[in-house]
């Protein structure tokens, strides 16, 4: 599944929508702008001298042909389009592309693309025959009047050094009996010894013994990704000879403090992933003499906050990645929802014990005279007692919905439960009558046979008495 296309493709600026004009109308949407910003921005590593993945896009012919992850171009999809999928996931992600050290596109640069693939992605045609709306004309003003510089043209490298032909053979063969196995190796670029390995395409069977094949090569191995392999620690002994390695995917296998042991003399480690396995803050400290280390995940181990501060400390410059963590949620207690006496409200400032209104003293008997009726004494008036804090009505509705909802999935559930059984028992039924007919069935060809036979035998010795 795919990420939802970010923001910024549906929010662009309109600012420059007012300057668009028929200057940028007339130009060829792919050639004067889309295979600029992807020259520029792409070319180093999917070029004529570098083609990661197997991946070119330095000419039209070789977008649409793709690399080994797929179509290098979907037309009316972008998502699925190899050229932008990786550049949508976000910068963090390991794959992520550009590299996060390389000039990434711009929002502008990248509207503009998945612009020019939603529309087809015809090699010919110029802007105004692209028809954009109002957004990708801004999109396209942008990029036209800040079109980014073709990347300098690459060196000629008369003095590369030049591979043993006896080292040659050597590679193609380990590459050979590598790729039978489902696993890849390759060389990272042209005119390189330095090789990359996967075993992703076999990671649920590959296991610390094929490791061994890699041995003839191990010097020259730069990049590994053995990521959700059955790799142990074990397997990772083997790896304590290739001194080249520089970034290593570890993630989701076997692997537990033991089998860091194999990797503290990979002076040229730089990155290292091991979510999802069983290290701890003693085992990460093992990792502390590698200096060149500048990235490690330890995401959904057991490596702790501390541990992970301890390794930043001994490691100047490394980012230690440990994941999101959310924070601690206290459960809210509603006065409503208390069978109990309801809590007392939080006690206001301390006032003076109220005393009863005293008695009026009795005035001196009047003289004998119609006497006036006198008013009985007030009593105080009786306190109410607190009541609790009113629950919004909001949230009781709420409630309610969310018990009317559990108990539609939990009567839809017991449904689903009596439609499978009566399912189950249909099954059961059907079976046995099928069995049944083929019982019959057998017992018919059997009578038929036999009667047959006996026909057969009646008609020879109707024959034998003519």
């Amino acid at each position: 599944m795919r990420l939802a296309i970010p923001a910024f493709l549906i929010g662009l600026s309109l600012t420059t929508t007012a300057s668009f004009s028929a200057e940028h109308n007339s130009k060829q949407l792919f050639n004067d702008l889309v295979q600029p910003v992807l020259n520029a921005k792409c070319a180093s590593c999917h070029g004529a001298e570098k083609q990661k993945g197997k991946l070119r896009i330095d000419s039209y012919a070789d977008i649409m042909k793709g690399g080994s992850e797929g179509e290098g171009v979907i037309p009316g999809n972008d998502q699925d389009s190899s050229i932008l999928y990786r550049v949508y996931l976000p910068l963090e992600d390991d794959e992520h592309m550009p590299p996060e050290d390389k000039e990434q596109l711009t929002e502008q640069e990248t509207a503009l693309v998945a612009f020019w693939i939603n529309s087809g992605a015809k090699e010919k045609g110029t802007v105004a025959e692209f028809k954009p709306d109002e957004k990708a004309n801004a999109a396209i003003a942008h990029v036209a009047a800040n079109l980014p510089k073709a990347a300098a043209a690459p060196v000629a490298k008369a003095d590369a050094p030049k591979i043993d032909p006896a080292k040659q053979k050597l590679i193609d063969e380990t590459i050979g009996n590598i790729e039978k196995s489902g696993a890849s190796l390759m060389a990272i670029a042209q005119d390189t010894p330095q090789l990359r390995f996967s075993a992703l395409n076999v990671s649920k069977d590959y296991s610390d013994d094929q490791l061994a094949a890699l041995k003839p090569v191990a010097d020259q191995i730069k990049w590994m990704d053995l990521a959700r392999t059955q790799v142990s620690d074990k397997g990772l002994a083997h790896l304590g000879g290739m001194k080249s390695l520089t970034r290593l995917h570890l993630e989701n296998t076997k692997v537990t403090d033991a089998g860091l042991d194999h990797l503290k003399g990979l002076s040229n480690l730089e990155y290292l992933n091991l979510y999802g396995t069983q290290v701890t803050d003693a085992g990460v400290m093992k990792l502390a003499g590698l200096k060149n280390l500048k990235k490690i995940f330890l995401w959904q181990s057991k490596v702790t906050d501390d541990g992970a501060k301890k390794l930043a400390a001994a490691i100047p410059g490394i980012d230690v990645n440990t994941g999101w963590k959310a924070s601690k949620v206290e459960p809210v207690v509603l006065a409503a929802a208390d069978t109990k006496k309801p809590t007392p409200p939080a006690p206001a400032p301390k006032k003076p014990e109220t005393k009863p209104t005293p008695k009026a003293k009795p005035k001196p008997a009047p003289k004998p005279t119609t006497p006036t009726p006198t008013k009985p004494a007030a009593k105080p008036a009786p306190k109410t007692p607190a009541k609790p804090a009113p629950v919004d009505p909001m949230f009781d509705k709420a409630v309610a919905q969310l018990q009317a909802t559990l108990a539609e999935a939990e009567k839809r559930a017991a449904d689903s439960k009596a439609q499978f059984s009566a399912a189950i028992k249909a099954v059961e039924e059907a079976t046995k009558k099928a069995e049944a007919l083929k019982a019959k069935s057998e017992k018919d060809a059997k009578v038929a046979n036999e009667t047959k036979a006996a026909l057969s035998q009646l008609q020879k010795a109707v024959e034998a008495n003519k």
